[in-house]
């Protein structure tokens, strides 16, 4: 159980178990899981592709289960737990990477989405009238709206779309035709498992933040169960759904059926505008958190209202003129690295049984930084470009822990030696 101050100090500090696997569920975590599906099935076969997801939904059953382990009895944002282990200069830096994360995030889930609907919803579109700006800014301004009240219109939002989320999905599957796929287990491999890992890791990072708000810890950990049993069935429905959806491109324009089935766009315009709109509040919630550190006398509504509008217009602003695939890379890598770096902390923490000290945190947080600059790097094709950068991350963190454990070491010689000497 968590104490009655914490429970005073923060708002909505009672979502039960359900309300916080639907928050997750909604479309923040569904989206990525959908895309990473369909990209197995277009890199592998189906037996490959299915149990690359089952071990890595299993994988990261057990890293979420170890995040919300850190926090138990005390409710602490993903920011807050990283100042723990990076200092509070890191946990400037990572409040910006946490804007910088949903940025690139809002603008990339709102592009796509409104790429879709344009093709799904026959709009009238005059010569200075453009249709893709009229969904976008719909779209924007929705999120805006209902983000204004933080975590608490998030819950109930949350709440009411989810099974209207899943029946959508369930009904574009129904209506669909899904091609069937043969259970093979010739030239089986799990060469996608970083992928999976890797595109799940950076929310990883953000569950601390929704989880803050649970009335318990049981709670917390029944809705990682249900949020991981759920995950895994999106994550195979996904594998179906390769012939109408393309990965982080949007639908497929040349598929026929969607001009032949009412019934198939209707459901996958709900999905799609539901599943956009509640990713985006969750999105500006959580970047609420770094918003707070960086100008803490706007915080509560005006925040909210500044993101939303201010990440509506941006999208407006610098949409199809520049790929955002190097800001969602490196900041999704930066999500990454602080994922294997608050793992590699706690269990440095747990192992020495005392709180992680300011050396070890300094140490941390260049481990950190350095890691991901080469992925920044490695983005360029400039570092390592044909390793995965999950593995390039978790190495340099590891160096970083060797480092820290080396330093610590030192410290204790010459403190011993200097006792000797007196």
């Amino acid at each position: 159980m968590y104490s009655n101050d914490m429970n005073h100090k923060l708002p909505d500090s009672k979502q039960t178990y359900w309300q916080l696997a639907s928050i997750q569920l909604s479309g923040f975590t569904s989206l990525p899981v959908i895309a990473t599906s369909i990209l197995l099935l277009n890199l592998y076969n189906f037996t490959s592709a299915l149990l690359t997801l089952i071990l890595g939904n299993i994988i990261l059953w057990a890293i979420r289960y170890v995040i919300i382990r850190m926090t138990k009895g005390e409710r602490k944002s993903t920011l807050d737990l990283a100042k723990d282990y990076v200092g509070p200069t890191g946990g400037v830096l990572i409040a910006i990477l946490l804007l910088l994360s949903t940025t690139a995030w809002f603008v990339t889930q709102t592009t796509l989405a409104s790429n879709s609907l344009m093709f799904l919803i026959p709009l009238y579109e005059g010569p200075e009238i453009s249709e893709y700006i009229q969904i976008a800014v719909f779209l924007g301004i929705a999120s805006t709206l209902l983000c204004m009240e933080g975590i608490v219109v998030l819950r109930w939002l949350s709440v009411l779309s989810f099974p209207v989320v899943f029946i959508a999905l369930l009904g574009v599957l129904i209506t669909s035709p899904t091609a069937t796929f043969p259970l093979s287990f010739d030239g089986i491999s799990l060469a996608g498992l970083p992928l999976v890992i890797g595109t799940n890791l950076g929310v990883s990072a953000d569950i601390p933040t929704f989880f803050r708000h649970a009335r318990s810890h049981k709670d917390s950990l029944i809705a990682l169960f249900i949020i991981q049993v759920a995950t895994l069935f999106l994550s195979v429905m996904g594998l179906y759904l390769g012939n109408i959806i393309e990965p982080w491109f949007g639908i497929k324009e040349n598929n026929a059926s969607l001009y032949r089935s009412d019934m198939l766009r209707f459901f996958l315009i709900l999905h799609i505008t539901l599943s956009t709109i509640c990713a985006n509040v969750a999105n500006v919630y959580s970047a609420s958190v770094g918003w707070e550190i960086i100008a803490p006398k706007l915080a509560g509504r005006k925040e909210y209202l500044i993101l939303g509008l201010g990440l509506t217009i941006l999208f407006i602003l610098i949409t199809n003129i520049f790929s955002l695939n190097f800001l969602l890379e490196t900041t999704d890598g930066g999500l990454i690295n602080l994922a294997l770096l608050l793992l590699i902390g706690y269990g440095l923490k747990r192992v020495l049984k005392r709180e992680i000290q300011k050396i070890e945190k300094r140490l941390f947080f260049i481990s950190w930084l350095f890691a991901t600059l080469l992925l920044t790097l490695h983005y360029f094709g400039i570092f390592f470009p044909h390793h995965n950068p999950l593995v390039i991350g978790g190495v340099c963190l590891l160096v970083g822990l060797v480092l820290t454990i080396g330093a610590r070491i030192n410290i204790l010689y010459y403190m011993s030696k200097k006792e000797t000497l007196l």
